[in-house]
C-alpha cells in the first residue's frame, strides 16, 4: 500500500510517504504558523522524491486534531483536495493516537498522550500497548486530566508522551515521563492510516473546545425614518 501522511495540527508541518513499511520520503519543519504556505510545496517535494503522483496513492492519512484550529483545517482541506477525482482514500488520525503510537511496545503498560492545549488546559487520552483507545480524547485542566486517567489505570505502568506531560504535576509512582519527541511523526500517521479500516467518508476535524479567536459581532444598522 502506498500511503501519504500529513500533519499540521501542532507546531510542525510534516509529510511522509510509505510503501508498506518502507519510507520513500519524508520532510518536517517546526513552525508555530504558516502551515498553509508550506504544506503544498512540501508534499510536492516528497512525492517527487518518491517518484510517484497523487493518483498512485492508495491512502492519505491526515491528523484531524485535537490541536491548533487553523493547522487542523489546513491539512484536512489539503487532504480532501488531493483525493478529488481519484480512488485515493483519506483517513483521519488523531494527534493523540499518533503520539501514543510512537511509544507502543507490547506488554509495556498503557500510554497517556498529553498535549498542551493552552489556556491552562491539556488534551489527553489513554491507549493500551496495542494502540486501542482506553479513554477517548478529552480536554481538561491538568489536575482533572490526571484524575480521569488515574481512574482507568489502576496499578498499571503508565508512560506519558507529548507537550503537556510536564503539566500534570506530581505523578503516581507507576507513571513515567517518556523521552519521546513532543511533535507528531508523519511516518506514524501514514502507518496508522494504512492499518485503519476502509473509511466510510471524508475525515472530519476533532475539536474538543471552541476556538480561541471569535469573529467580531456585526455592528447594528441604524435606520432613519421620516
Amino acid at each position: 500500500m502506498l500511503t501519504l501522511g500529513l500533519d499540521t495540527a501542532l507546531q510542525r508541518c510534516s509529510v511522509a510517504i510509505l510503501r508498506g513499511d518502507d519510507i520513500l520520503a519524508k520532510q518536517s519543519v517546526d513552525m508555530e504558523r504558516g502551515h498553509a504556505e508550506h504544506l503544498a510545496p512540501m508534499a510536492k517535494r516528497v512525492l517527487d522524491e518518491a517518484g510517484v503522483g497523487v493518483a498512485d496513492l492508495d491512502r492519505v492519512g491526515v491528523v484531524v486534531g485535537p490541536g491548533g484550529f487553523t493547522g487542523v483545517r489546513v491539512a484536512l482541506a489539503f487532504a480532501r483536495g488531493l483525493v478529488i477525482g481519484t480512488d485515493v482514500q483519506a483517513v483521519g488520525v488523531t494527534s493523540l493516537a499518533a503520539l501514543a503510537a510512537s511509544l507502543q511496545s507490547p506488554g509495556d503498560g498503557v500510554i497517556a498522550p498529553i498535549i498542551d492545549a493552552r489556556r491552562g488546559q491539556v488534551y489527553a487520552a489513554l491507549f493500551d500497548d496495542a494502540g486501542q483507545e482506553v479513554v477517548s480524547p478529552f480536554v481538561a485542566v491538568p489536575e482533572e486530566a490526571l484524575q480521569r486517567l488515574q481512574d482507568k489505570t489502576a496499578e498499571e505502568k503508565v508512560s506519558l508522551v507529548g507537550s503537556g506531560r510536564l503539566l500534570l504535576g506530581q505523578l503516581p509512582p507507576n507513571w513515567a515521563l517518556s523521552g519521546a519527541p513532543e511533535q507528531i511523526n508523519p511516518v506514524i500517521v501514514a502507518q496508522l492510516a494504512a492499518r485503519a479500516p476502509k473509511p466510510s467518508g471524508s475525515p472530519a476535524p476533532l475539536y474538543l473546545r471552541a476556538p480561541d479567536a471569535k469573529p467580531p459581532k456585526a455592528a447594528g444598522l441604524k435606520v432613519q425614518t421620516q
